[in-house]
């Protein structure tokens, strides 16, 4: 299988990225970043699919700090569901348990989406059924 090349927009001399192609079929993996992985159980028509780190986002779960949040999101069709894959930094997780969180804002709150998470390899899988199109955060 041939990965996807990322799609750049010249933005003065700088480079930015706006999207991975996101092509038709099933079990679709996408590279948005370096560190962020998305694949889709199946894309019914293909796009663009976007990573932006935010430095800001809504007020995090009740007893957490947000970390690092990522608005994703994609132009493509798709079928639930969607994993969500990201490589985090090389800092101290011994004792840490982190968890990826996706903001609802229709009803503007929080839900655990979290997947698989491994101290070793430094990251942390979380599963959406819905659209991806949304606010996501570590914990």
């Amino acid at each position: 299988m041939i990965k996807p090349k990322a799609v750049y927009y010249a933005w003065g001399r700088t480079l930015s990225k706006i999207g991975a192609a996101t092509n038709e079929g099933k079990n679709v993996t996408v590279f948005p970043t370096d560190d962020v992985c998305v694949v889709f159980n199946e894309v019914t028509r293909r796009g663009l699919t976007s990573v932006a780190k935010l430095k800001k986002g809504p007020a995090p779960p009740k007893h957490y700090k947000i970390r690092q949040y990522y608005r994703i999101k994609t132009t493509a069709e798709h079928s639930p569901p969607v994993q969500i894959r990201i490589i985090l930094p090389r800092v101290p997780v011994k004792h840490a348990r982190l968890r990826m969180w996706r903001w609802y804002p229709a009803t503007e709150e929080w839900k655990d989406v979290t997947d698989f998470f491994s101290r070793k390899y430094h990251l942390i899988v979380g599963k959406t059924g819905d659209r991806l199109e949304s606010i996501f955060g570590i914990t």
